[in-house]
């Protein structure tokens, strides 16, 4: 009976994973904004609930102190990620992953050094601690008017007073209810923990689906959105827009040599380095390696090149570089929004180390 009930566990997690990243959308989205937030803590915290009912059953099939231990650690991990994502999404003082693993930590230490039924006791009480904080958070406004929050921090109250109830029976009658039959056994605990997994996923996806998912500013989704707003508004005059495309040859040896950071502050020096040299351009990074310029196409192709390098190189000092790497230009004269997106979608999907056409 206990492993079904585990299995039902790691069934519900898996399907609250699942959901989550449908929810969101592509693997690799750079959206940012509240509901990437929301599936990061979530997502997370659906990993560790799979994590933990992997742990149970292997623990009902002789794991040992070692597989309780994990199991309980990932417990805390799945219902603290809950209460962190709440405050986030709120707009509180975030509580970090850091934190909720710290604790998880602690909980996977005593799980060694204090018999299992103490262990149990702990974790069933830091359980009922974090399932209340979650409710309390979700119910609070903002996000308390959203649907899918409700639904959510009901569920979270509950299972914090079923934790609650299970602490109480251990008061009156000891621990043997915990560990044998009946209403706070092993099993109806791993099948209320299966139920309050598959009410979490539903509220989750209908929360994600009431969230805003305004891509955050200095995320490249941001900058593709405004290169578009900005381009509809210069085509409603009589000229095309050029848009100019400009790459760093040798950035993948500079992120080699330093570090990523480094490489993404050279290439928004570029971003900064065409605003000086372009006047009224919309200017930003779309991808990875490319930083796009929208400007009308009555410029001059040779001195937009020449006054970008200037500038450029004008910034070099500012970033602490001793050189200047070398840029290399692509123009397209483009006369609907459309093919500028095209254009933005072609690039994101080019291999990393690819080297432009001379």
């Amino acid at each position: 009976m206990i492993l079904l009930a585990l299995l039902a566990s790691i069934a519900a997690a898996g399907v609250a994973l699942t959901m989550l990243f449908l929810t969101h959308g592509r693997p690799d989205d750079d959206r940012g904004g509240q509901r990437a937030d929301m599936v990061r803590y979530f997502g997370v915290a659906a990993i560790a609930a799979l994590l933990c009912g992997a742990m149970n059953v292997l623990e009902a099939a002789g794991g040992g102190e070692t597989a309780a231990a994990v199991g309980n650690a990932m417990n805390l991990v799945a219902v603290g990620l809950m209460w962190a994502g709440a405050r986030r999404l709120n707009n509180r003082r975030a509580i970090g992953a850091v934190s909720i693993a710290a604790g998880a930590v602690l909980m996977l230490g005593f799980t060694f050094l204090i018999p299992l039924e103490d262990a149990t006791l702990l974790k069933t009480t830091g359980l009922a601690v974090f399932a209340a904080l979650g409710a309390l958070e979700l119910a609070r406004h903002p996000l308390g008017a959203l649907s899918g929050a409700r639904v959510l921090s009901g569920t979270l109250g509950v299972y914090a007073a079923y934790n609650l109830f299970r602490l109480a029976v251990f008061a009156l009658f000891g621990i043997e209810p915990l560990t044998g039959r009946g209403p706070v056994s092993p099993e109806t605990t791993a099948a209320v923990s299966a139920v309050a997994i598959a009410l979490v996923s539903f509220a989750v996806v209908r929360l994600g689906r009431q969230l805003d998912d305004a891509p955050a500013p200095g995320t490249r989704a941001h900058d593709r959105g405004s290169l578009r707003r900005e381009a509809a508004r210069m085509l409603t005059g009589p000229s095309l827009v050029r848009a100019t495309l400009v790459r760093v040859p040798e950035i993948d040896l500079i992120r080699a040599a330093h570090s990523a950071e480094r490489g993404e502050t050279m290439l928004r020096t570029v971003t900064a380095a065409l605003g000086d040299a372009i006047e009224d351009a919309a200017c930003g990074m779309p991808a990875r390696d490319t930083v796009f310029a929208v400007a009308p196409a009555a410029l001059d192709t040779v001195e937009l090149e020449l006054g970008v390098r200037r500038a450029f190189a004008r910034r070099m000092p500012g970033i602490r570089y001793d050189d200047v790497p070398d840029l290399s230009f692509e123009h397209h004269l483009i006369d609907d929004v459309d093919d500028l997106s095209l254009l933005m979608e072609s690039r994101r999907q080019r291999p990393r180390q690819e080297q432009p056409d001379d």
